[in-house]
């Protein structure tokens, strides 16, 4: 007699399974294209970046361009969390697509590194160009099919994700265009680090918002809450500071910055990185949607607003209202 099947797990869950392990595979396929090119190399690069000219060239760019996907097609665990990792995946596809200039002189594999020949100025600006019409073109499709579908356009968001969306998303968003299309120099001069910074900035808030949340679980069903938030809460620390560190070193010490240890330090960024999808894959891997977790109290609590107006208006009654009051749960409503 045979034993039943077991049954399989909600299509939903495997394809967030399948996106948390394929952030780190991604990130394992770029470190070992960067190994692999050292093997015969004399040297290493000094940034991660300066590999865009190595035999590691279509590596590094595939996995920037799947890593802004991944970001895209993630849905957060809160609104503000989605409107975070969409600026982190808009950012990721600016940083593959315009390379850090000018080109890194000498590079340490000249038989395989891209030939002097190869310039990439010239491309650069319609391959940008290129990904603003596909994503304005999802962007408005999105739009049509939500009003034909649900008969409306306005999709409700939390205050604070209301708040990120137009102080934060848009403006970055008006500023890099008017860069492309009118100081188009400036644009590929700055593109690629202003792009990296604010793809890591964008994800270090996505980890503190992680942090916050998993402290919101209920204990029957998240038993090892506490010690999953004190990791998130570390690698977001930890990322906050190793960013910072490397900002200071470009500004204030270049000279310092270019030399291997530039390379470390971005290194160390980017294993905090994968660690963060690590720890979550193991924490969520038989929950799609994290406010599953949440006890139904928290969890209805969410306020959504249409209007910016609202959000300022909860946001103002919330922090009149909570002035003095202690404890974990105040801020999910807004989130």
């Amino acid at each position: 007699m045979t034993s039943p099947a077991p049954p399989r797990p909600p299509i939903t869950l495997v394809i967030y399974r399948d996106l948390r392990v394929g952030m780190v595979v991604i990130l394992v396929m770029l470190a070992a294209a960067v190994i692999m090119e050292r093997l015969p190399a004399i040297c290493w690069q000094t940034a991660i970046s300066s590999y865009y000219y190595t035999s590691a060239h279509n590596i590094l760019t595939a996995a920037l361009m799947a890593l802004g996907t991944l970001f895209i097609v993630y849905k957060g665990s809160s609104d503000t969390e989605d409107v975070l990792l969409t600026l982190a995946g808009v950012c990721t596809f600016i940083a593959a697509m315009v390379p850090q200039l000018p080109r890194p002189d000498p590079l340490c594999w000249p038989e395989a590194d891209l030939p002097k020949e190869y310039t990439v100025e010239p491309a650069m600006l319609l391959n940008v160009k290129a990904l603003i019409f596909a994503l304005g073109l999802g962007w408005v499709a999105m739009r049509l099919l939500q009003r034909w579908r649900d008969g409306k356009i306005s999709y409700p968001r939390t205050a604070v994700s209301m708040l990120v969306s137009r102080f934060v998303f848009w403006p970055i968003m008006v500023v890099g265009l008017i860069a492309l299309f009118f100081f188009p120099d400036t644009f590929k001069g700055l593109a690629h680090g202003t792009a990296g910074v604010l793809m890591l900035s964008a994800f270090i808030a996505t980890a503190f918002c992680t942090a916050y949340i998993v402290g919101l679980e209920d204990v029957s069903m998240s038993p090892h809450r506490r010690g999953y938030q004190l990791w998130y809460r570390a690698i977001a620390i930890s990322m906050l500071v190793t960013l910072i560190f490397v900002v200071f070193l470009h500004l204030v010490h270049p000279n310092w910055a270019q030399t291997v240890w530039g390379l470390v330090i971005e290194a160390v960024l980017i294993l905090e990185f994968a660690a963060y999808w690590v720890v979550q894959t193991f924490e969520l891997w038989n929950t799609a949607d994290r406010t599953e977790l949440l006890a139904p109290a928290i969890r209805n609590q969410t306020k959504y607003v249409l209007t910016l107006g609202e959000a300022l208006s909860d946001l103002a009654k919330a922090w009149r209202q909570g002035r003095g009051k202690k404890g974990g749960g105040k801020f999910w409503p807004f989130l």
